[in-house]
């Protein structure tokens, strides 16, 4: 297989969120799709010419398979999110040819050559916390209230488990003073008395915390039968850190969202740096490395690997595809009620019933974009 043709879209969602869509075009037409998100829009023009330059370094090149390709890309690799997002989004976009060519589903060219039955449909996690982000309109309510509210919305739609970011969104003043905790504490109290014997609660930190704050923040959720503690602090700069906090706690400590790379992950679950890990197929290197991640972990437990997923239906619709080929004990992250129309961004429409994503019959990861909604054609670019 050789590419000829790159394109990259942007379509726009809420707020400041879009979604960066990548489109590559074999020789014969088959077209691959994979999802370049990152959440600094700062750094987007240097990820598009990252982008660009590892696509160059592929012209002409008869590319067989994901190892090939990982081989190529590796060659000159650096270690910044930049070069992960750009390197994992090429090798999904291919995944998704490769399993188009030979004319099978995504989940089935993960496991070809198993003999594994395909799953219909894969259990979701819900996550309200993009819903709560400003909407196009300005910010939106963020009281203990409101977060009961959409976490009750999940529930009532099927989700037997809801993550919430419930220590975003104060004052800086309120980081500063760490009023934050106490707030923050507040809305895990509220899902807590009310929704804890009907959905089980999980909470991110997004890395808000020291090694001290982490272990009195931990107590007090646990308290609040809160069983996962994720990213407390960021473990791409803190593992020391989480090492010493995993003996303190009584909770699962999750995270990893930004790693590259197999043996990352393995170091970070068997080193017990970290409880679950969550790779992401935008970063970690792309559908087929997420799929030998959970591989690789499952030599140590069944319940260490859950997909990172708060992204768009193309990003979503891969990470399904992993989690049914490895059959994962976990559920899958999804980012609910950000947008009313979501299911519509791509073709045929995303299909999630009582808090599962259920599969097409389609060829890869079974959807593409649907180029009817609003998108910016951000670059074009012939091999």
């Amino acid at each position: 297989m050789k590419i000829k043709l790159i394109n990259i879209y942007s379509f726009p969602v809420r707020a400041k969120t879009d979604w960066l869509v990548l489109e590559m075009i074999s020789e014969n037409n088959i077209k691959g799709y994979s999802e370049l998100t990152m959440s600094n829009y700062y750094e987007r023009d240097e990820l598009i010419s990252t982008v660009k330059k590892f696509i160059k370094v592929l012209s002409g090149k008869e590319i067989e398979n994901d190892n090939q390709l990982k081989e190529i890309l590796e060659e000159n690799k650096k270690e910044s999110l930049i070069f992960n997002t750009s390197i994992s989004g090429i090798r999904s976009a291919c995944s998704d040819i490769f399993s188009k060519t030979e004319k099978i589903p995504m989940n089935i060219y993960l496991t070809r050559g198993e003999n594994k039955k395909a799953s219909s449909s894969v259990e979701l996690y819900a996550n309200i916390n993009r819903s709560l982000l400003p909407s196009n309109d300005g910010p939106v309510d963020r009281s203990p209230e409101s977060f009961f509210n959409m976490a009750k919305k999940a529930k009532n739609a099927g989700f037997k488990k809801i993550k919430c970011a419930p220590f975003d969104g104060f004052k800086s003043e309120e980081y500063e003073n760490k009023k934050f905790i106490s707030g923050g504490l507040d809305k895990v109290s509220i899902l807590s008395k009310n929704l804890k014997n009907e959905i089980e609660i999980l909470v991110d930190c997004h890395s808000k915390f020291n090694l001290a704050e982490s272990k009195i923040v931990e107590k007090k959720l646990y308290d609040l039968d809160i069983n996962w503690f994720e990213e407390p602090m960021n473990p791409l700069k803190n593992l020391g850190e989480l090492k010493k906090l995993k003996k303190l706690i009584k909770g699962k400590l999750v995270g990893g969202e930004e790693f590259y790379g197999t043996n990352k992950f393995y170091n970070l679950v068997k080193n017990n740096f970290l409880d679950i890990v969550m790779p992401d197929i935008k970063y970690c290197g792309g559908i087929e490395e997420a799929m030998e991640i959970g591989k690789k972990l499952g030599s140590i437990s069944n319940s260490c690997f859950s997909i990172h997923c708060p992204s768009g239906p193309i990003s979503l619709a891969g990470s399904a595809h992993v989690t049914s080929a490895l059959s994962s004990e976990l559920p899958l992250e999804h980012a609910v009620f950000e947008i009313e129309d979501r299911h519509e961004f791509v073709y045929p429409n995303e299909n999630i019933k009582n808090g599962k994503y259920i599969f097409t019959n389609d060829l890869g990861i079974g959807v593409v974009p649907n180029f009817s909604k609003e998108n910016k054609h951000l670059l074009k670019d012939y091999l």
